[in-house]
């Protein structure tokens, strides 16, 4: 493919969240760019619900007037008129939580249907798995498992928590710079409708978490969609520190899925049956496999030639305990097309200079988000300590009785 003679020419590898942000900033500013995905679809691994707060804003005002509104196309709750909320539950005192108002303003949006607004009008090469990067004098140039390549004057690694494009920045291997997280997870999925959707509802809106220096564990119950028939996609999680959860052989990476059911449900029996209800609504085929090992890495410095940068996960992995990730990759792709803008008539005189200025806000902002999400757990089960979710201190929440019809559009 012949490079266009626009200055810069960006390759962007990797079409999640980060990336197709960055795509979708870059089409508005009219500069030159490629994006490259390895998966054949946009359908294969698009994750759970995300929670978006404080960059709503600067989000839609970086796109092009062309995009549906986010709300309308991505609103986990829709078609029920619910405002996103989350709760928590196990500390003393109150049940507090977040929910969308105007002094709070939030959104959860639907994972799958979020990627593909965000994919709007962006060419995206499916099935381009990267292999290596060669950094030139006048380009760099991205290899594929597939013998195909691309050349351009600036590669950004949007490619995830094993990014590849972090190993070439580095001269590393991501198994020595990813820490693996401590903590051993069984996760599950469940459809839920009528009665029961609306006790899971009433709880909170959007999701709701357990945690209490009382127990051993923290749970988390979240709703991933509302189907046609408004029946709910929930999906769960209950985990654990555990020393040995990263080891290949640990029990819960063979263990049957009616055997992880059976523990999730011993595990509990001490809860509020309400809150431990949508572990009992799950069949042992909503369980899901295996066992994620989470990784999280605090990354020092990085080389700024002025060719290779990172957004999202690639440069800050951090475990999903917090629920900021995406926000975080989201604003670095924001940040990252401002630079891109501010030296694209200067190219390339001022590109490693503002490079180094992108990184070094990047990994300040990465390291601090790191460590929070690390220990996010931990600061919710101390009953003095503030919870903070969506971007605001949790406030207490009255207590609600869900009525599905109540939220139902009108006629239906």
């Amino acid at each position: 493919m012949s490079l266009d003679t626009t200055k810069p020419h960006v390759l962007i590898v990797g079409a999640g969240l980060a990336g197709l942000t960055l795509a979708q900033c870059l089409r508005k500013q009219g500069v030159s760019f490629e994006i490259f995905d390895k998966d054949d679809d946009l359908i294969t691994r698009h994750g759970y619900a995300i929670g978006m707060h404080s960059i709503i804003k600067d989000l839609i005002s970086a796109f092009s007037s062309d995009m549906p509104p986010l709300r309308e196309s991505a609103d986990h709750l829709l078609p029920l008129k619910l405002e996103p909320q989350i709760c928590f539950y196990g500390r003393e005192g109150p049940v507090v939580g977040v929910q969308n108002t105007a002094d709070t303003p939030c959104l959860r949006l639907n994972r799958l249907h979020f990627r593909k607004w965000l994919a709007t009008n962006i060419p995206i090469r499916l099935g381009k798995k990267l292999q290596n990067v060669e950094e030139g004098a006048n380009a760099v140039t991205v290899h594929f498992e597939d013998g195909t390549s691309a050349s351009g004057d600036l590669l950004v690694g949007a490619d995830g928590v094993n990014s590849k494009v972090r190993e070439h920045m580095l001269g590393r291997p991501n198994s020595e710079v990813l820490n693996p997280i401590k903590y051993a997870c069984i996760w599950g999925e469940t459809t839920l409708s009528g009665e029961a959707m609306e006790r899971q509802l009433s709880l909170g809106h959007s999701a709701y978490a357990v945690s209490s220096q009382n127990f051993s564990y923290a749970t988390f119950v979240g709703l991933n969609k509302v189907n046609e028939d408004f029946s709910g996609d929930y999906y769960w999680y209950i985990c654990w520190t555990d020393e040995d959860a990263d080891k290949p052989d640990h029990w819960l990476q063979h263990a049957t899925k009616s055997a992880k059911l059976d523990h999730v449900l011993k595990t509990t029996e001490s809860l509020d049956p309400s809150l431990r209800e949508i572990f009992s609504l799950t069949p042992a085929e909503g369980i899901v496999s295996g066992m994620p090992i989470f990784r999280d890495a605090v990354i020092p410095s990085l080389p700024s030639t002025g060719r290779v940068t990172m957004i999202g996960d690639a440069v800050h992995p951090m475990t999903p305990w917090r629920g900021e990730g995406g926000m975080h990759a989201i604003r670095d792709a924001l940040n990252l097309s401002k630079v891109i803008e501010s030296f694209r008539n200067n190219y390339p005189g001022w590109s490693q200079h503002a490079l180094e200025s992108y990184h070094q806000e990047i990994l300040e902002r990465g390291r601090r988000a790191v460590d929070l999400s690390r220990n996010a757990f931990k600061n919710n089960q101390e009953k003095d300590s503030a919870v903070v979710a969506w971007g605001a201190v949790a406030k207490p929440m009255p207590k609600e009785k869900i009525i599905l019809d109540h939220y139902k559009p009108r006629g239906a």
